[in-house]
């Protein structure tokens, strides 16, 4: 059987190398000259930055990404962290230990005042996660579609699961209200940890998968040389260590349905007729691909999705001379009012990481969700101009306060607006992340990876079960498995 994925990053190519090594005839196509999608990466002279952040999970033994690695016998260099990240606000700063015990310790000297409800929520949090952890390990696709899903869901269940489920619609604010956490500055850091797995802060966010965002990082959390590309580039190599075909800089404009199956027509006119198509790029990118019947039908089955907004993110990729990073962080996350999302998620290259540079500086990547509704003209060169320095300067900002000892010498200071990400990794209105993990919009009401068109899946972070690159390879190893993978 013929497979088409459209899309090289975490997703397409976790199930383009699953499905080869199933022994299917598979081929990628990737509009960018670059593997990975949002989780790639760009060189600029003797610099590499990795496209996102570098911070990494699912690498320890039996994570999801290192149980795809294994089973295709690929491996990517990382690095456990003790300290995964350090956590700035304004009138403290919090070191986010692996441990839980170390950070149940750190929040309890740093919030000394909350101590005991900090401590109570956690049991609930991590006690709720450890029930449900059985599911995510065997990994079942929500919403429930066909009795393999079913069974799938069912050999993880657990009668004690039963405590935790019920909550399937509470958003974590109640718990927190619940633990007398509601509105408190601790409330507030919870909020910058869920926005960048889930989407969104405490108050919507569904209190199941914030049971998890709370818990991974506590699973193992990784440094990855040279940054999550290598990731990328790992799946990548397993295609065509099995035959596959990977294709850089093909655009699929249209895909059509034919006698023989599915039509892809790519920018320059070229085609080709597949069995079986695998759209890993956005929802809305996907319905753009699609005319008459098919298109409607498609728009029929995902309606509420396309009706979603999402964040956009602006980043900021500096350089910084080794002398001011000497003892900071590689990870930091810096509190502040002038960001709409109220942080900004900093990664720095590791001191040995050649990989990034080979000269005695680091190479940073600043990131920040923004509302992409203050970019509606961003067309307009003008417009876009003023308010890329606008955000240049508060992420500048930002950095300052994480390496206190820069004075803004820099090699590279390079901005990255929504604009970027329309161009280089073709995402609809420069949105990034999926879609907000709320109980109405997560669990049995996301996207499902099967559509109601013959032989043609969908997967990636609009597609249950989110954001991240676990969330994108999840979703990738449920179309694999649909394909045959037996992961």
């Amino acid at each position: 059987m013929k497979i088409g994925v459209i899309g090289g990053g975490i997703a397409g190519l976790t199930t383009a190398a699953l499905a080869s090594r199933s022994g299917h005839d598979v081929i990628v196509f990737e509009s960018s000259r670059e593997w990975g999608g949002c989780a790639g990466k760009f060189d600029r002279g003797d610099y590499r930055f990795p496209a996102g952040a570098t911070l990494g999970m699912g690498f320890e033994r039996g994570g999801l990404h290192q149980r795809v690695l294994d089973y295709l016998d690929e491996a990517v260099a990382v690095e456990k962290l003790d300290e995964v990240m350090h956590v700035h606000m304004s009138d403290r700063t919090v070191v986010y230990y692996q441990a839980r015990q170390a950070f149940l310790d750190e929040l309890s000297a740093k919030f000394p005042e909350l101590q005991s409800d900090i401590r109570s929520f956690f049991q609930e949090v991590w006690t709720d996660f450890d029930r449900i952890r059985p599911l995510f390990e065997r990994l079942p696709a929500l919403p429930l579609w066909t009795l393999d899903d079913a069974l799938t869901a069912f050999r993880g269940f657990r009668p004690n699961q039963v405590a935790a489920l019920v909550k399937l619609y509470r958003p974590l604010h109640e718990t927190l209200r619940r633990h007398r956490l509601g509105g408190t500055p601790f409330e507030q850091f919870i909020d910058g940890i869920l926005l960048d797995s889930l989407q969104t802060g405490a108050r919507e966010a569904s209190h199941l998968l914030a049971t998890v965002a709370l818990s991974i990082y506590h699973e193992g959390a990784f440094y990855v040389e040279g940054g999550l590309y290598t990731l990328a580039h790992a799946l990548e190599r397993s295609i065509r260590h099995s035959g596959g075909t990977t294709l850089l800089g093909r655009q699929i404009m249209k895909i059509e349905r034919v006698a023989d199956g599915w039509l892809l027509t790519d920018r320059r006119g070229r085609l080709e007729i597949v069995d079986v198509v695998v759209a890993a790029i956005p929802l809305e990118a996907t319905h753009r691909l699609l005319s008459g019947a098919d298109e409607r039908r498609f728009a029929g089955q995902y309606r509420r999705q396309l009706k979603q907004s999402q964040w956009g993110t602006f980043s900021l990729y500096v350089t910084l001379p080794e002398r001011v990073c000497l003892d900071r962080p590689l990870f930091q996350q810096v509190y502040t009012d002038d960001l709409p999302s109220g942080h900004a998620f900093i990664s720095m290259s590791a001191e040995d990481d050649v990989l990034r540079t080979s000269l005695p500086e680091r190479t940073v990547t600043v990131s920040t969700h923004i509302d992409l509704s203050e970019w509606d003209d961003w067309k307009d060169r003008a417009t876009y101009e003023k308010l890329e320095a606008i955000w240049t300067e508060r992420l500048i900002s930002a950095v300052k306060r994480a390496f206190p000892d820069w004075t803004s010498e820099s090699a590279v200071l390079l901005p990255g607006g929504p604009g970027a990400w329309v161009k280089y990794t073709r995402r609809p209105h420069g949105a990034v992340g999926g879609y907000a993990q709320t109980p109405r919009q997560a669990l049995f009401h996301a996207a499902s990876y099967r559509t109601t068109l013959p032989n043609f899946f969908v997967c990636g972070d609009t597609v249950f079960p989110g954001a991240g690159t676990i969330g994108a390879m999840t979703s990738g190893l449920h179309v694999g498995r649909a394909l045959g993978a037996k992961l």
